[in-house]
């Protein structure tokens, strides 16, 4: 329905965190921008798939909850990790990063 994609890094804009526009696999890679988290807090990444090729890539915005574009919708909702971990394509967590601001 035309208009602009919402990203990821839509989001962290929103509250002054700026990322670069990095693929899924160059994301988890760097290191200057992002850090890796061993559990995520508001704001922070998640990277869902079976590698960081072509994860897909969701806000954390709260306890157990991820924003993220839905293809399945086409927009962006907020899923609990239950629903990522309902459908294979999602259900493996390659990790989590936090922008440094």
């Amino acid at each position: 329905a035309g208009g602009k994609t919402f990203h990821y890094r839509d989001m962290l804009s929103l509250f002054g965190l700026e990322c670069p526009p990095l693929r899924s696999s160059e994301l988890w890679e760097d290191t200057e921008a992002t850090r890796v988290v061993t559990a995520p807090a508001p704001l922070d990444l998640v990277l869902f798939g079976k590698e960081a090729y072509g994860a897909h890539v969701g806000v954390w915005v709260g306890t157990d909850e991820v924003l993220h574009l839905c293809a399945e919708v086409s927009r962006p909702v907020v899923w609990p990790l239950s629903e990522f971990a309902a459908r294979e394509r999602y259900a493996t967590i390659v990790g989590s990063k936090t922008v440094l601001r």
